[in-house]
Order: C-alpha cells, then structure tokens, then sequence
C-alpha cells in the first residue's frame, strides 16, 4: 500500500517501451504488390525504405486497392522522419507527435528498431488560445463572426453536442487575414445543430442529410448585421473507394475529421463551447507549418485520393503565400504519374478552375499549376507552354476589359482558353471534354486554339484596311476572338483591342428607315447597304450624313443599273 507523503521511482519505458517493432526492411524501387504481400506474410506494419523513410502498410493496401500495384513502394513513403535512440524518454517522443511527426523512427546505430506512430485522437498539445485575437479585432465583420461563434458553442452546448470552427477561419485569424470561410464542425447531429442556429439567428438552413451538412445563409445579428454564410458538417471520417471518386463519410471524432483533410494548415479546429472558448486544437502541426510559410499534405497519397487538391494548393499557395514542402512535392509527382482518374467528374474540375479564376490571386494559381505541370490532369497529352507567363499576362488583361466584356466569353472561359491556346488541337479538344462542358460552348472552346491562331495570324498582315480587321473579328465567336488576342503578335492584339473598345461600335450615321426612304427597297439590300456605309466609315472615306447620303444614292443606282 503506497504510504502518505512517500516519493517513488518513476520508470520511464524509453521509445523501446512502446514502440510498434513490427518493421520489415526493404528497396524503394519494389513494387507496392510484392511489398504488401510480404509484408503480410512478415505481420510487418510498416516497411523501412530509407534512413528516415517508412511505408505503412495500410497506404500499401489502399494503393494496392486502387489499382497501384506497380508503383514503387518508395514513392508512398513518409520521408524525414524524426529519428530517435530506443532509450529516448516517453516525454520526447510525445513532444516531436505533438509538434506534427506522424511518426517517430527508432534506430539502434544503422539499425532500425521500431515505429511510434501518432495514435489518432491522443499526443495533441494543450491548445493555446486565440480569443484575444477574436476578442480585440476592430473588424466590424469580425465582431459580428465573433457573437456568431459564442452563439454556436451555446446552441451546442444545450443540445449536448461539442462545436468547433474548423480550417480556413482559425487559419486566417492566425495569420491575421480577412477571413473568407466560416465552417463549423459538430461532434453530434449536425443537420440538427445548423436548423436550431438557423432559428437562432433568422436564416435559412438548408440541410444535405445524406452528408450531414447544411448551409445557413440570411441570418443577421441581434443589432441586425449581416451575417456571412455558414456552413456546418458533422464530424466525420472519409474513405475514398477509388481515386478521384467522391468518399463515403461516416461520423467520427473530431480529431479524425481533422486528419481527413487536404493540408495541415486547414486540419486546425478552435472550440466555440463557453467554456473553452478559442482554445485551439492542433494534432497536425498547423501552426508550425504557417510559422514555415509551407503547405503539408497529410499522408503521400493525399492527391492521388482526391486529385482536385492539387487546385486547391495552388489556390492556397497563391493566396496565402506558402510553398510546398518536400513531402507535398513527392506526392504531387506521385499523383501526375498516376494520372487518368476516371472517377473524378469533370464538373468538379470546373468548379475548382471557377474558384481559381474569382480569386484576386488566382492567376498566380494559374502559373503555379503550369509551373508543376498539374494539368496533365486533364490530358496526358498537355505541355507546359514555353510561353506560359506571357499568356496568362495576355488573358488577365484581356478579362479585365470590362467595358469589352459582352464581345468576349466569361472570364473562366477565357482564362482556359489561355492555358489552351498552345496546345496541340486534339489536346484542347480533349481538355474540353474531359472537363464536361457540352454543346456549343464546349464546340466553341475546342475550336477556338486552333481558330484563334488562325486569325491571330491573319490579323498581324500589314497594310489591312479597318473595314477588313472588323469583319474578320465581327464574324468570328467570342472564344476564336480571345484566342487570336492571346496567340497573334503585338500588331494583332492591338486590333482586336481596337476592335473590343471601338471598332464594334461603329455604325452609320443614317438607319434603315432612312436608307428605305432614299429609295432602296425593303429587303437584303438595306443591309447590305447599310454595310457597306459602316465598312466606309471604319475606313474613314465617309465622315458624315451628307457622303452618306450621296453614297447612298449612288449606290442604288449602281444596284439599278446592275439589276438591268
């Protein structure tokens, strides 16, 4: 029986005490079926493939699973990771999983011993808190998210779910940023959650049960300001059946909802509950990684899961001014080896290239994902473009001309035309269809490279009359103009911007009726003439009503005199 006031001996296991030994050494260059099979007949848990590099063996059965058997084992590995002594102290190991290692390598000299993984759910540091930040902001839209958090943590609370405001939010507070997004995640039944908050706050819930998620959107606060949209999820866990396909959710802790994630930056949640408010959560190492400017993925096959992250990064990244680390980088590559993702949809490759474009960072977006070649996504075929700088300069100006913007096509179409105009016809074809865009738009934009080089060509011959610049861009579609614009030259672009700004609101001084009543009959003529006082106009051989008037009467009388 332990005696009042005695002091005993605290036994420290070391890493040996509690490390997984279950390792199987071998080359990175074997391919992931043999790894797995011998793997399972080892029982082994893990495979050691470099001085600080693990396989887990269940990366090894989900690739497998996909259809990645060949792929060198080495290529899912988690490289340089911490390497400890088997007598390091318990503390230590749990300081480097709490600072975000997914696992501890132990080594005796050149030996490797054993794992430490981070168990999901435990080993997380005791959050600090950000509540000053929130508290002190002279934001007035901050203080209005502010009164909406406190509020979703007392909501919760009476109905005895835990809520936290989860990813981009808690980042941006951290970063000291306009915050763009406001999640929330519930430890509980979420549909039911967002309907009570939804009353709460005189807004609209709109609940997708199937997912248990909803969206509020109308609420205001109690002195009546406007709210931004929220959108609320119950804490889950994903699987992802095939790579590129949409994953099966079910509820989970929050903890695993934070490591389903696509980057560590977004994998940190902040408690609304009264008590607890601002207190953060971070089992992944956000906060290490935005002190470090990078961008982590959050296992080796993050992209290849879910391919449409890679947009998301290059969003991130512009955006937020963070570089890929190592890892993201081998995942990357990993992911554009892979390629194909017949299970991914083309709507939502669209939509990832619309958030891209509305963003005031995107074009910088744009060149990061031409710079690591990510749109082989969308074709295997497609060629970083020794130009690619320069067009995307070209199209940003080009979306910029509001006052053009009815002669050229919406702005996420002109920003793929750019990243199309120099790519092989069957290539921009094929990028088309492969992002699901059908009948005449999707006929338009897979003519328009080809087309607008065409006439891109066309407009840079010297010496053409404004009559035949005009009716050269007057009959094309808006999707072959902005291709010319991007693919033609100085001289080229320079018309086709006189054409957007001025050239196509050029038109005769007389109209139709009075053409009519200076004798040409009701008909195909009018039109004709009509046309014919327009292309003289552009020319500047007639300046005003009277040579229109006379050419007019000319004009007929030659249709006279033709007509006998």
């Amino acid at each position: 029986m332990a005696r009042p006031g005695a002091l005993y001996p605290q036994v420290d296991p070391g890493a040996a005490g509690f490390m997984d030994r279950r390792l199987l050494a071998c080359s990175p260059h074997l391919a992931v079926g043999r790894a797995l099979a011998l793997a399972a007949a080892a029982d082994a848990q893990a495979l050691v493939v470099g001085a600080r590099s693990v396989v887990r063996r269940e990366d090894l059965a989900r690739a497998a699973a996909w259809g990645l058997q060949r792929v060198p084992v080495g290529r899912l590995s988690w490289e340089g990771l911490p390497v400890i002594a088997p007598s390091t102290p318990e503390v230590a190991v749990r300081q480097l999983l709490m600072a975000g290692a997914p696992m501890v390598l132990v080594r005796q000299s050149r030996r490797a011993l054993g794992v430490i993984p981070r168990p999901v759910g435990e080993w997380t540091l005791p959050g600090l808190s950000i509540a000053h930040r929130l508290e002190h902001a002279t934001d007035p839209a901050r203080d209005a998210c502010v009164w909406l958090l406190r509020l979703a943590g007392k909501v919760g609370e009476t109905q005895g779910a835990v809520v936290w405001a989860v990813g981009g939010f808690v980042r941006d507070v951290l970063l000291e940023r306009a915050a763009l997004d406001l999640d929330l995640v519930v430890e509980g039944d979420g549909p039911a959650f967002a309907r009570r908050l939804a009353d709460e706050i005189r807004g609209r819930a709109v609940v997708h049960a199937a997912f248990g998620t909803a969206s509020i959107e109308g609420g205001a606060t109690a002195g009546g300001t406007a709210l931004p949209r929220i959108d609320v999820a119950t804490a889950r866990r994903e699987r992802y059946r095939a790579p590129g396909a949409l994953p099966a959710v079910a509820p989970a802790p929050l903890r695993e909802d934070l490591a389903r994630r696509d980057f560590s930056v977004n994998a940190i949640a902040m408690a609304l509950g009264p008590a607890l408010f601002g207190r953060l959560v971070d089992p992944l190492g956000a906060v290490r990684d935005l002190d470090r400017r990078q961008l982590r993925v959050l296992h080796p096959l993050s992209f290849v899961e879910d391919p449409t992250r890679i947009f998301r990064a290059a969003r991130y990244a512009a955006r937020l001014g963070l570089g890929l680390d190592a890892g993201t980088r081998r995942a990357l590559a990993l992911a554009l080896a892979v390629g194909g993702y017949p299970a991914l949809s083309g709507q939502r490759l669209v939509a990832e290239l619309d958030l891209i474009v509305g963003e005031p960072a995107g074009w910088g977006a744009l060149a990061l994902l031409l710079r690591w070649g990510a749109l082989r996504v969308w074709d295997p075929g497609y060629r970083r473009p020794a130009r690619g700088r320069e067009r995307l300069r070209e199209t940003r100006r080009l979306c910029q001309w509001q006052a053009a913007r009815a002669f050229l096509p919406p702005p996420s179409d002109t920003a793929l035309l750019g990243l199309l105009v120099d790519q092989r016809a069957a290539v921009a074809r094929q990028c088309v269809a492969r992002l699901a865009i059908t009948g005449t738009r999707a006929e338009r934009l897979a003519a328009a490279p080809a087309g607008g080089r065409r006439l891109g060509l066309a407009l840079e011959a010297p010496r053409r009359p404004a009559s035949e610049v005009a009716r050269a861009l007057r009959d094309a579609h808006p999707e072959t103009v902005a291709a010319a614009w991007l693919a033609g030259g100085a001289r080229a672009r320079r018309r086709t911007r006189w054409f957007l700004t001025r050239g196509h609101a050029v038109r005769p001084l007389m109209t139709a009726a009075e053409v009519m009543a200076a004798g040409v009959p009701q008909g195909p003529q009018v039109g004709q003439c009509l046309r014919a006082l327009r292309d003289l106009r552009l020319d500047g051989r007639i300046r005003a009503r009277p040579q229109e008037q006379r050419f007019v009467a000319q004009w007929r009388g030659r249709q006279k005199g033709g007509a006998k």
